[in-house]
């Protein structure tokens, strides 16, 4: 995230979310198809925008 404060990894059509003070997975995010091929937090590190090879585009809301 911008604020540093979590960070996202992605396996599979799974994004996992990660907390970078604890290292505890927060949550899972799943919804794509095929695999996911890029990930981007919005400025306020509310929302996370993904896109998959199945062309899907998606707004989480993260917080």
């Amino acid at each position: 995230s911008n604020g540093g404060h979590l960070f996202a990894a992605v396996h599979g059509n799974v994004i996992q979310i990660y907390s970078t003070v604890t290292f505890d997975n927060v949550t899972n995010l799943k919804g794509h198809n095929g695999k996911v091929r890029q990930l981007i937090w919005s400025p306020d590190d509310t929302r996370l925008f993904s896109c998959g090879m199945d062309g899907a585009v998606y707004e989480w809301e993260v917080a």
